[in-house]
């Protein structure tokens, strides 16, 4: 059974530039409708930019709405025309994404259900249009729902309520806390003298809790595959929680929008639509990542079950170099009589002579042989070096900036002299450089200190932006200190490794030379 996750998009429609659900509740009603549509707010008349693609368009109401708002038109024009604030909020605008084996009057029948149950019920107006595109390139069906919902209550005659209430804080006793003017003490009053009492606002309704959008998403999700199930169709189970939720490495896709998708569907390649493809490419790195995980998994099970006497016969030419080194030479290693290239670099040098230690690298590394050892010595080297080039770079980066930086720490004390000095003009500028004529000599010859140092085109003299770059650069540099160490201690242990190689074929000579010896000895006896 495949996993299908819902798609659904919850945003607000308002007249704020950060309302990303649209700017004009009439406009969104035209779009969703596929009618065109005019706004007596702003005096703007609105077209449907696709109509082929309409299935159903319907708008639903609780029992204290005007019956007049069954029309699109009406319901939105009353919403822009009660609104208004230049910032106000309008409408709720969600969209939904329905399976494409559902027929046209199965998904109104359901999505009018839906509606019912999860706003009108609550006292919403509902418009919902259920709209069916066809990709171009691949054919997929895109059957899906658009829903805009009110954000205000009506009362019971049907008028638009206020969004918010003011309600007044109360003592033990149930009476109103006066509002007390900490400087006088007394209780402040408004500019028709009237008494002023604690109180805050609340929302007259719940529909802004953010709980909500979860609710409609997982009673979507459940929907769905209740009547998939009635329907015998159980191939694929729709999910509501997130990659997150569910405990998954998966990268989720961004929403395309109504203009990429278009471009999308034509065959035009966009930013949201390349980030998608990579977010794709992404996930199947992981998901061939997670199967080779889990494989390597059942692999380790497997050769855990076999006993280890089986592995008796497997033999490490490098782990039987260092023991019968270790047996000539008290049970450790030998170092290099004239130090190695990394093994002066760690102060531990002792490590490297315990027989342990190195056993545990080579078989932590994976090494048999010591051509595999030549090999791995060899991919280490180059990540030294690249590595080293990079650090060095750093470092000479860092020597630079706090050249400049001392020369401007001499220079800094003498600015304020020259500030100074031009701030004044005729007889009093002369008379200031007078009297400091040592120190602005000193801020002219610090200045063109500082400016034959600077190595970049641009000779400004920025000393906010050296230190700043100075701290990275320091933190940046600090950042590499463990990682190159711990690879100038793998190629450490390398040296020892090669070097002991050499140091017991040159044992293994002599005693063959001591046993030729004491063989020719017996002979002459």
């Amino acid at each position: 059974m495949a996993v299908k996750y819902v798609s659904t998009r919850v945003q607000i429609c308002g007249r704020s530039a950060n309302c990303r659900g649209g700017h004009s509740a009439v406009e969104q009603a035209s779009y969703v409708g596929r009618v065109t549509m005019y706004c007596e707010y702003d005096g703007r008349t609105y077209y449907p930019k696709y109509s082929e693609d309409l299935v159903h368009n319907e708008v639903m109401l609780p029992k204290n709405a005007p019956e007049e708002y069954r029309d699109p038109k009406v319901l939105w024009n009353s919403v822009e025309s009660f609104e208004k604030n230049s910032d106000a909020q309008l409408a709720r605008t969600v969209k939904v994404e329905l399976p494409n084996e559902w027929s046209y009057e199965l998904a109104t029948e359901v999505m009018r259900d839906y509606c019912r149950r999860n706003f009108t019920d609550r006292g919403m107006c509902v418009q919902f249009a259920i709209h069916d595109s066809e990709n171009r390139q691949t054919g997929q069906r895109n059957l899906h729902c658009h829903v805009l919902l009110t954000l205000r209550s009506l009362d019971e005659r049907g008028k638009w309520m206020a969004k918010q209430r003011k309600v007044y804080e109360l003592d033990d006793n149930g009476e109103r806390i006066p509002l007390i003017d900490k400087k006088t003490g007394m209780q402040k009053v408004d500019g028709q003298n009237r008494k002023q009492w604690k109180c805050r606002t609340v929302p007259t309704n719940d529909w802004n809790g953010r709980e909500n959008a979860r609710a409609w998403r997982k009673d979507l999700t459940d929907t769905i595959n209740a009547v998939n199930e009635k329907m015998g169709m159980t191939d694929n189970f729709w999910e509501y929680r997130s990659f997150k939720e569910q405990g998954l490495d998966i990268i989720p896709q961004i929403h395309l929008g109504e203009k990429a998708s278009a471009m999308e569907r034509a065959g035009i390649r966009t930013i949201r639509g390349d980030v998608n493809r990579d977010v794709i490419a992404r996930n199947a790195v992981i998901e061939r990542a997670r199967i080779a995980y889990e494989q390597a998994v059942e692999n380790l099970k497997a050769v855990m079950a076999v006993p280890v006497s089986a592995f008796t016969s497997v033999r490490n030419e490098i782990v039987d170099a260092i023991r019968e080194v270790a047996k000539r030479n008290r049970d450790r290693l030998r170092l290099p009589i004239v130090r190695g290239k990394f093994i002066r670099q760690l102060s531990d040098r002792a490590s490297l002579q315990d027989r342990e230690n190195m056993e545990r690298f080579v078989r932590e590394e994976g090494l048999t042989s010591f051509d595999d050892l030549k090999a791995y010595k060899a991919e280490h080297e180059k990540i030294w070096d690249e590595m080293t080039a990079g650090r060095n770079q750093t470092q000479e980066r860092i020597s630079y900036l706090e050249g400049l930086l001392e020369a401007y720490s001499k220079y800094e004390p003498y600015i304020k002299y020259h500030k100074e000095q031009h701030s004044l003009k005729g007889w009093a500028r002369k008379k200031y450089e007078t009297h400091n004529m040592e120190k602005l000599a000193f801020y002219d010859a610090y200045r063109r200190e500082i400016k034959g140092m600077i190595k970049e085109d641009n000779k400004d003299i920025r000393a906010t932006a050296w230190r700043r770059e100075l701290d990275n650069l320091r933190e940046d540099f600090a950042k590499t200190d463990t990682p190159y160490a711990d690879e100038s201690c793998r190629l450490a242990k390398a040296e020892v490794l090669e070097y002991n190689r050499k140091e017991l074929e040159r044992m293994l000579e002599n005693e063959a030379h001591k046993q030729q010896e004491q063989h020719c000895d017996l002979e002459r006896r």
